[in-house]
C-alpha cells in the first residue's frame, strides 16, 4: 500500500532530537519488539507516524484493531516519563493470541516509532493529552488506511487506548464491535480517583456513550484492577443504558495480570444487542 512506511530494525533506536520540551532523555531507547507472525509497518496516521504489527493473511476478511494503553506514561505518580512506549506488551501478547486471520497491533502516537519521525510529539500527547481529538483522528486515519477495502471492522482497546476505541468508534460508520480491557473510559472519574490534575486536553470517552449505543460493546474489568478499577466501566455502562453495552468483571484479574489466562474465551465470544 503506497501510504505505508516500511522500516526494519535491527538493533534498538537511540540518539532523538533534543528541544526544551519535546524530546527524549539521550539515555532512552525503544524497546525493539519482534513479534512471531506479525510485520512492523509504520503508517502515518494525521500529524504522527505511527507503529503498528500487521498479521494479514486475507485482505478480503475483517479486521480487529487492537489499541494500546497510555504505556509508560509516568515513572511514579508526580513524574512524566520521557518515553511512553510500554515496557510490558501485555495487549500486544493478547494480539498475539488472536487467531483470526487479519489482525492490527496499533501503538498510541509518541510510542515505539522514532521521536525524529514524529516532531510534534511532546510530554503532553502522554498526560493530559492522551485522548485529545488529533490522537483520536490520528488512530482512526491508520485504521481507515489499513483497512483499505472499507470493510466491518472489531476495535479492542486497553486501558487509555480502550476510550480511544469508543472516541474512534464515534467517528468512523465502519466499527462492528468493541472490547475495552480495563478501559479509561471516563477520564474524569479516573483523576478524580487518583487525586491527579485532570487531563483537559483530552475527549473523554463517556461523553460518547449514548452516540454509540447501538454500537455492540463489552468493557471488560479485572476485579484486582487499582489503576483502572471496574467502577468505571460500571458507570460508562449505566450512562449508555443500551442493550448493546455490557460490563463484566472478571475475579482473579488485575489490570495488566491475568489476561492471557481468560482471554481466548473472551475474543472469541460473539459480541451482541441482547433486545
Amino acid at each position: 500500500m503506497r501510504y505505508l512506511f516500511k522500516f526494519i530494525f535491527i538493533g534498538i533506536i537511540a540518539s532523538f532530537l533534543l528541544s526544551s520540551c519535546q524530546s527524549l532523555d539521550k539515555a532512552e531507547t525503544i524497546p525493539v519488539v519482534e513479534l512471531s507472525g506479525f510485520e512492523r509497518v509504520l503508517v502515518p496516521g494525521g500529524d504522527f507516524v505511527i507503529t503498528t504489527y500487521q498479521k494479514v493473511h486475507d485482505k478480503k476478511a475483517p479486521y480487529v484493531f487492537y489499541i494500546e494503553g497510555d504505556g509508560l506514561a509516568f515513572i511514579n505518580k508526580y513524574t512524566v516519563s520521557p518515553n511512553p512506549t510500554p515496557r510490558k506488551q501485555m495487549l500486544m501478547n493478547l494480539a498475539a493470541m488472536d487467531k483470526r486471520p487479519n489482525v492490527v497491533y496499533v501503538g498510541r502516537p509518541c510510542q515505539y516509532t522514532p521521536m525524529e519521525l514524529n516532531p510534534k510529539c511532546s510530554k503532553t500527547y502522554w498526560t493530559d493529552k492522551r485522548l485529545s481529538d488529533d490522537s483520536v483522528a490520528a488512530i482512526n486515519d491508520v485504521i481507515n488506511k489499513v483497512n483499505a477495502n472499507h470493510q466491518k471492522f472489531s476495535l479492542i482497546g486497553y486501558s487509555g487506548g480502550g476510550g480511544i476505541a469508543v472516541l474512534v468508534a464515534a467517528r468512523n460508520p465502519r466499527v462492528k464491535d468493541v472490547i475495552t480491557i480495563a478501559g479509561n473510559l471516563d477520564h474524569l472519574a479516573f483523576t478524580e480517583y487518583h487525586n491527579v490534575i485532570p487531563m483537559s486536553g483530552s475527549l473523554n470517552p463517556i461523553d460518547y456513550a449514548a452516540s454509540i449505543k447501538d454500537i455492540p460493546q463489552w468493557h471488560i474489568s479485572g476485579a484486582n484492577d487499582k489503576i483502572v478499577p471496574p467502577f468505571i466501566a460500571e458507570k460508562y455502562t449505566r450512562v449508555s443504558a443500551s442493550p448493546c453495552v455490557a460490563q463484566e468483571t472478571f475475579s482473579g484479574v488485575g489490570h495488566k495480570e491475568g489476561w492471557d489466562q481468560v482471554w481466548e474465551s473472551i475474543y472469541t465470544k460473539p459480541i451482541r444487542c441482547y433486545h
